[in-house]
């Protein structure tokens, strides 16, 4: 008995040694392998760079696809901003073991440019010139510099020039590499499933053998496809998937143990005032007195559950590095006060008059909205904070496909509650230069400022890093302290996930498809490594 004691505590303290010694002499970390699924709103039509359109398509293409920027070995640039030199890294493949080359390259932005193609990506590939040079090297020519173009090369997805050339372009739908598609990214296509009425249900996915760059470490991705929110949830509580975005505040439906990783758009919304169909708005005292009366950070905490940003102007705070005071200026004494000042006086009735041109003018503007639940809440509040300063506001809710259409066309509107879509992030050219405030342009305050498109023009041209900064913090409170817009809040883009899920990087991101940056280094599983 003795000796079986003397055994066992020997062997117990041999146990603890090794446990100790794996402990103090390694680290955790990541291993290759495990299935990963992801629940995806919407269907996949078009899993091609050049017309993916859909955020199903273009999730899968981010994980199939790489871009221009990432496979290059050296870009550089000539003194005037506008001839870029890019070589190709040696040896790149598609999926299917073909070579990549500039010939894939120049394909791509040939097809892009195409108007058959429809491409969304097209405006940003106008009146730019593309040459092969050698097999990997080729020059693009723009037709005037773009300090933002190196943001059009990273999301530039090659297309195979061997899997298209022959067809029509007009005739890409009808290809079958638009659903088993051939690429050079991260991931390779599989295989997918179908119901019998044709509703893709899911994407299965492996890792690409011919992968120029490191190894995905998940080994198999799938993409599961719901149409709607609340199924989604359900399957995932359930589950059978393993991480989707939705609507943060639709959170409180989920019943399992997640993770949030939340990513930062440079998209915001705003209520954008047009001062030619209504008098009032003219008035720039008001239009900063309807600015400071609302409680940004209540429409933050409230409407979005705490996830957003409040946003003061057109520019993100987290780009412009706290160079300007982004410190919400919310006060309705203040804006009571203002209106006070400039005459809009409050009489018997609540809403405040002013006398203009002999002719009593109630203070009093028509707000569109798109019946979006988020949007129509943050409307009901702004109904009631400016009715705290005696402005009368009517909420007119519209689909967003008819506020899109000829209202915005034709600018019929007094007020609008409605996001920008920034990329590059501080590119505000198409949202606030004087020259787009009629349709197809996006500025929907019809904002004209000389001074501004002057800022806006240097920015987009500027080689010299440290003017371009100083001239993005001079616009952005240029545009904000004139009040074309009350400028609200930028809502995160809130990525749910199990709790094994580990590696993801969140950050900036132009759009949703983007939260794939970095996919590679997703993992789920870990090992021991000596230090």
């Amino acid at each position: 008995m003795v000796f079986i004691a003397a055994f066992v505590l020997v062997l117990a303290s041999s146990v603890g040694l090794v446990a100790f010694f794996i402990k103090e002499k390694t680290v955790v970390v990541p291993a290759r392998g495990g299935n990963y699924t992801e629940g995806v709103l919407g269907q996949p039509t078009h899993i091609n760079p050049v017309t993916a359109s859909n955020e199903a398509d273009k999730s899968l293409v981010r994980l199939l696809f790489s871009n221009l920027y990432d496979v290059s070995d050296k870009i550089t640039v000539d003194k005037t901003g506008k001839n870029w030199n890019i070589r190709l890294k040696e040896n790149i493949r598609w999926s299917d073991g073909e070579k990549l080359t500039s010939d894939d390259v120049i394909f791509t932005i040939q097809k892009i440019q195409d108007p058959d193609s429809g491409s969304p990506v097209s405006s940003s590939w106008q009146s730019i010139g593309v040459n092969r040079i050698s097999e990997l090297e080729l020059e693009i020519t723009l037709g005037s510099p773009y300090s933002f173009f190196s943001e059009n090369l990273k999301q530039l997805y090659i297309i195979p020039k061997h899997l298209f050339a022959e067809t029509p372009v007009a005739n890409w739908r009808l290809s079958r590499y638009n659903l088993q598609p051939v690429g050079s990214g991260p991931y390779a296509f599989d295989s997918y499933e179908t119901r019998g009425d044709g509703f893709i249900t899911v994407y299965h996915l492996k890792t690409n053998k011919f992968y120029f760059a490191t190894r995905p470490l998940i080994t198999e991705f799938n993409l599961r496809f719901f149409s709607n929110a609340a199924e989604m949830i359900n399957v995932f509580n359930s589950g059978q998937i393993d991480g989707f975005a939705i609507d943060s505040g639709q959170a409180g439906d989920i019943k399992r143990p997640y993770e949030a990783h939340n990513f930062f758009f440079s998209s915001y919304y705003a209520t954008f005032f047009n001062q030619g169909q209504n008098l009032a708005l003219q008035d720039k005292k008001v239009r900063q007195a309807l600015s400071i009366a609302v409680n940004r950070r209540e429409l933050v905490n409230e409407i979005l559950k705490g996830s957003g940003e409040i946003r003061l102007g057109p520019i993100s705070a987290s780009l412009l590095q706290n160079s300007v005071d982004q410190t919400d200026d919310f006060s309705p004494e203040t804006a009571n006060q203002i209106l006070d000042n400039d005459g809009w006086l409050a009489g018997s009735s609540t809403v405040r008059q002013k006398t203009i041109k002999n002719s009593k003018i109630n203070l009093e503007l028509n707000l569109l909205v798109p019946q979006i639940f988020f949007l129509q809440k943050t409307a009901e509040k702004l109904q009631t904070y400016w009715a705290a300063i005696g402005v009368k506001t009517n909420i007119v809710p519209l689909q967003t496909e008819d506020i899109s259409g000829d209202i915005v066309k034709n600018r019929e509107y007094q007020a609008i509650l409605f996001g920008n879509m920034l990329n590059p992030p501080t590119d505000l050219f198409a949202f606030w230069h004087s020259s787009q405030r009629f349709y197809p342009g996006l500025n929907l305050s019809l904002y004209n400022n000389k001074q501004a498109d002057n800022l806006i023009t240097s920015i987009n041209r500027s080689t010299d890093d440290s003017k371009r900064s100083s001239d993005i913090k001079d616009l952005h409170g240029m545009i904000a302290g004139d009040y074309p817009a009350a400028f609200l809040y930028s809502p995160y883009y809130v990525y749910f996930s199990i709790k094994d899920l580990q590696g993801i990087q969140a950050g900036l991101i132009n759009e949703p498809a983007e939260r794939f940056n970095g996919v590679a280094d997703w993992y789920l599983k870990t090992a021991r490594s000596l230090k």
